[in-house]
């Protein structure tokens, strides 16, 4: 820990303008294995960081992780022992995990006495005692006892027969034992639920503590170049061979960077995504094995970066459409409050109206008081007395015009208009609303019976009033609310879609792996409340690989359309199926036996062996492998049920492929 300590005050005393130098370790030697790191130093990433970054091999006797903690470097390449030494009170940080499957395995020769895992009872095997994944495998498939001898890092050592097993990444020594053309067995601890990180980039909390801003800078750094050599691993590999190791062929190089690219998963995952409970669940294993006590704690290991800039794009765009939602709301605000104020006016309106119908004695004085037109007429439409605001619409005074005949005043059609009016309140005794037009001007009418002393209607009041500038209002406020309407309607259709979008896949128009792995979760929990079962299919296209490096990626993804649209075709409404990734499909299917789901799998095994799909003038053929596993008889949780089928279907492959083959709860070790 001093040591440590002093590796933060001497990156504390660093010039501002000098690039930090710090030591990456590494936990094996230059290969492909470590191209991301190769990638940021020659791209110039680390140096943009303000980083001079060394990297070391490891010697194969020493921890990683102790170097590491020793402070003899900065930060280091673990893997999933990371957990185990956080809960034993290592003060390690896992910053960003690279693989998302680990590639340890367990490789033996194969021969009559080495069939399953259980064989290596007894037998010889060369293990590295910081490869603590695979001691936690043996011991829970029951490999108690057996012969522990010292690594020689070679796999010509399992061809000579120097030992019975060795550990190694499925990414490296398998490329060796093909190239000698010897047969072996791959254990992989997948097989037994054991399903941890591979590579991680890890640091100390003190470092943490001290330089968190240059811990994030490094990380970024790092994952930067990771992307870069995964786009790029020809590239990387001549990169390899001329500045860091010959150890490696070019061949073999790549041959490690498709089999890391297949445990990456980058076509699902941001490179260096890690989650907190899987994390817990590796540590909940060793605990489980007896590697932990039950009350550990990791808190602390997981390193979270704070969340990235938005796009230069976002700010302005949310700002502008603010601003539009901004003033159409205000400009919507403004005509609901004209239209509020008008209306309140009108009912002000009629109740004057009614008043007048009850107190005639006033009525001249209330007709005067009035801004708008008000006259009182006898029911042949003679004006007995109008006020200045009326006389002045017909062109007169209140005296010249009283006398004269309303509807002769005005235009044919909107004189027959007002007598029909007029007509209506007398005969029908109660107030008429009339609208009409006049010299382009929208006019509102109110005509309001007044009764005499015998109780009968001798006389109408008339008030108009010019609503010309309410109507357009009403007018801009209906057509903003239908073109905010519009709007919102064009908003939730692109909303409905970028949602369909974020759960559908682009080629096959079937669900993606993001949807079912929500889904799945949903539908075994349902399972389990209702008590009934639910079955999952793996389904992977056969020698896929093959027909795109003949006939070209457009070829396959021909084959790969065909595909989701024979599960579209033939699945049900409740059945989820989705492309799970590249050539892989998974088929959810709630409520459905075992032996239902097998014999489903097996119409769709049938019709895809016998379908031609055309491309161009070619007419291609292929088959499929299918894995069925079913709840709750191969897993109760997502992850252990699509293990399972996952098994399955690899079992179905290694069988011969075009096949179906169910889940057994003891999983058989087979030669890859």
């Amino acid at each position: 820990m001093r040591r440590l300590a002093l590796l933060g005050l001497l990156f504390l005393a660093l010039p501002a303008a000098a690039l930090d130098k710090v030591a990456l370790q590494l936990n094996w030697k230059h290969q492909f294995q470590f191209a991301g790191y190769y990638a940021a130093i020659e791209q110039g990433y680390y140096r943009d960081a303000g980083f001079d970054v060394r990297l070391l091999e490891a010697d194969g006797k020493t921890d990683p992780i102790d170097i590491v903690l020793k402070g003899k470097a900065a930060f280091g390449v673990g893997a999933s022992e990371l957990a185990l030494r956080r809960a034993q009170g290592d003060p390690v940080v896992a910053l960003a995990t690279i693989l998302q499957h680990s590639p340890l395995v367990l490789l033996a020769r194969q021969d009559s006495s080495i069939e399953t895992i259980q064989d290596l009872a007894a037998k010889r095997i060369m293990l590295m005692p910081h490869e603590t994944e695979l001691y936690a495998y043996l011991k829970r498939e029951g490999v108690a006892a057996f012969q522990a001898l010292p690594h020689s890092f070679d796999a010509g050592d399992l061809v000579a027969g120097k030992t019975d097993a060795l550990s190694g990444y499925v990414t490296d020594e398998p490329f060796a034992l093909q190239q000698a053309k010897f047969p072996y067995h791959v254990f992989t601890p997948r097989s037994s639920g054991i399903d941890f990180y591979g590579d991680t980039l890890f640091t100390t909390d003190a470092l943490l503590r001290s330089r968190p801003e240059r811990v994030a800078a490094f990380r970024e750094a790092s994952l930067r170049g990771w992307r870069y050599a995964m786009q790029h691993p020809e590239e990387i590999a001549d990169l390899i061979l001329a500045k860091y190791s010959s150890r490696h062929s070019r061949a073999h190089l790549l041959f490690e960077a498709r089999e890391m690219a297949r445990l990456m998963q980058a076509d699902l995952v941001d490179i260096g995504h890690m989650l907190p409970g899987r994390w817990q669940h590796i540590a909940e294993t060793y605990a489980e094995l007896g590697m932990l006590p039950a009350d550990f704690s990791i808190d602390g290991l997981m390193w979270t970066p704070g969340p990235r800039p938005l796009p230069p794009w976002v700010l302005p765009g949310f700002v502008a459409a603010a601003l539009v939602l901004l003033i159409a709301g205000a400009v919507t605000w403004r005509f609901i409050a004209l239209n509020i104020r008008l209306s309140k006016e009108i009912d002000e309106r009629t109740a004057t109206a009614l008043e007048l119908g009850t107190a005639r004695r006033n009525i001249a004085a209330l007709l005067d008081a009035t801004q708008s037109f008000a006259a009182l007429i006898d029911h042949d439409g003679t004006i007995l007395l109008i006020n200045s605001a009326g006389a002045a619409r017909f062109g007169g005074t209140p005296a010249t015009i009283a006398g004269c005949n309303m509807y002769a005043l005005s235009t044919m059609a909107a004189g027959d208009g007002r007598r029909a009016a007029v007509d209506q309140a007398i005969r029908e005794r109660r107030i008429v609303i009339h609208d009409d037009e006049r010299a382009g001007r929208r006019l509102h009418n109110t005509i309001v019976p007044v009764d005499g002393d015998d109780g009968r209607v001798h006389h109408v009041a008339v008030f108009s009033e010019d609503v010309t500038e309410r109507k357009l209002a009403e007018e801009a406020l209906r057509d903003a609310n239908l073109k905010l309407q519009s709007q919102l309607d064009e908003i939730r259709a692109l909303h409905a879609t970028l949602e369909e979008m974020a759960v559908r896949d682009g080629l096959t128009g079937l669900y993606n792996r993001r949807y079912l792995d929500e889904t799945l979760e949903r539908e075994i929990a349902r399972a389990k409340r209702e008590g009934h079962s639910l079955a999952l299919v793996m389904i992977d296209v056969d020698h896929f690989k093959r027909l795109n490096d003949t006939y070209g990626h457009q070829a396959g993804d021909q084959v790969l359309v065909a595909m989701g649209e024979l599960l579209r075709a033939d699945t049900r409404t409740e059945d989820v199926a989705c492309r799970y990734g590249g050539e892989e499909f998974l088929v959810l299917l709630p409520h459905m036996s075992l032996e239902a789901a097998r014999d489903r799998a097996e119409t769709w095994r049938a019709h895809f062996a016998g379908l031609t799909v055309q491309h161009g003038e070619l007419a291609l053929q292929t088959t499929i492998s299918l894995g069925v596993a079913a709840y709750p008889n191969h897993g109760h949780s997502a992850e252990e049920l699509t293990q399972s089928a996952d098994l399955a279907l690899y079992l179905a492959k290694h069988d011969g492929r075009n096949r179906v083959t169910v889940f057994e709860a003891t999983p058989l070790a087979v030669d890859v």
